[in-house]
Formats: C-alpha cells, sequence, structure tokens
C-alpha cells in the first residue's frame, strides 16, 4: 500500500524541487542575460562608431564623442577607430564587388587569393580608398 505524505511535505518538497531548479538554471540564464546585455553595448559601440566615421567625422571628434557618451577609455576609443577604419574598407569593397554582379564565392575567393585582409590591415594608405572602390578593387591586385 502506498504511502501518503502530507500536503505541507508536497508543499515543502515542491518548494525545494523549484529552488533546486531556479539556483541551476538562475545562474545560466543570468549568465545568458549578461552575454546579451554586453553583446548589445559592443553593437551599440561598432555602430556609433560606422555612424560617425561614415559620417566623415574627424577622427579627434569621433574620440572624443565616443568617450564621452559610451564612457569608454581613449586607447580603447583610438583602437575601435582603427578597426573600424578596416572594416570600413572591407564593407566597401564588398558591396562594390557585390554592384559589380560577383557572387558570393567569388568575393570570397578574391578576399582569399589577394589576402586582402591583411593588405588591409597593414596598409593604411588603402584605408584612404574606402570611398573609392573601384581604385580599392584595382589597388588590392597589383598590392603585394
Amino acid at each position: 500500500m502506498a504511502k501518503v505524505i502530507s500536503r505541507d511535505a508536497a508543499i515543502r518538497f515542491r518548494d525545494w524541487i523549484d529552488n533546486l531548479i531556479l539556483t541551476g538554471f538562475g545562474e545560466s540564464i543570468n549568465r545568458v542575460r549578461e552575454e546579451a546585455f554586453y553583446k548589445a553595448i559592443e553593437i551599440g559601440l561598432e555602430n556609433t562608431f560606422a555612424t560617425l566615421y561614415d559620417a566623415n567625422v574627424n577622427d579627434e571628434e569621433i574620440i572624443n564623442v565616443v568617450c564621452k557618451y559610451w564612457e569608454i577609455s581613449r586607447q580603447d576609443a583610438e583602437d575601435r577607430l582603427i578597426d573600424e577604419k578596416q572594416q570600413a574598407v572591407v564593407r566597401n569593397l564588398r558591396q562594390y564587388m557585390k554592384r559589380q554582379n560577383y557572387s558570393e564565392h567569388e568575393i570570397i575567393e578574391f578576399f582569399q587569393v589577394h589576402k586582402v585582409l591583411i593588405k588591409i590591415r597593414r596598409n593604411k594608405e588603402l584605408w584612404k580608398l574606402k570611398n573609392n572602390p573601384d581604385k580599392l578593387f584595382k589597388d588590392i591586385q597589383v598590392h603585394k
């Protein structure tokens, strides 16, 4: 014959299980929330740099504005601006190639064969061609 437990014991057991689940999953949920929060901040920072740089705001002003409103260090702002300058060139070159009817496969192959990312990272002169993707496309092919 099955033993019947009291209502109070059943409630305590349910509460214990609920607490166990919340403790175990709560840490995971908090970690996921925290990661999402920091990811959102990163996206906001990236978009801020991209917007200001695309709007041709001068470097010093970009750094000052970002430091002021995002409360990041000057060094971090300078590093992120350098990253954005490189990424802007890459984005514009990709867009140019798409407009020239290159397939995604052809674009990837071009980037690999010509070591585009390495060349852009190492050659600041190529950064100046972000608004002239036709010349950038040609220069990438001749630079060693």
